[in-house]
């Protein structure tokens, strides 16, 4: 989330290419799954684009994505042994 929040919503923000700024007359039905997909697909582009100025892979463990949603699972996974 922070990736395209920052680097890519803070950027481009209310302009057409904007994934997180809704559409005039779109409905939250509309504009959910738009803003939910393209957030996804802008932060990956936002950090495959920062890996490859570096000479890195988008796969390495240097990718901002790849590390937040790693501890996510490893949250998620310590809640679920802690808690049941």
């Amino acid at each position: 989330f922070y990736i395209e929040h920052n680097r890519g919503h803070h950027v481009r923000v209310a302009t057409p290419e904007d994934p997180a700024t809704s559409r005039f007359g779109e409905s939250f039905y509309e504009f959910l799954p738009r803003c939910v997909y393209g957030s996804i697909k802008s932060a990956w582009e936002i950090e495959k684009q920062r890996l490859q100025k570096q000479g890195k892979s988008v796969w390495s463990i240097e990718n901002d994505n790849l590390q937040a949603w790693a501890i996510s699972v490893a949250l998620f996974a310590a809640m679920t042994a802690w808690l049941g």
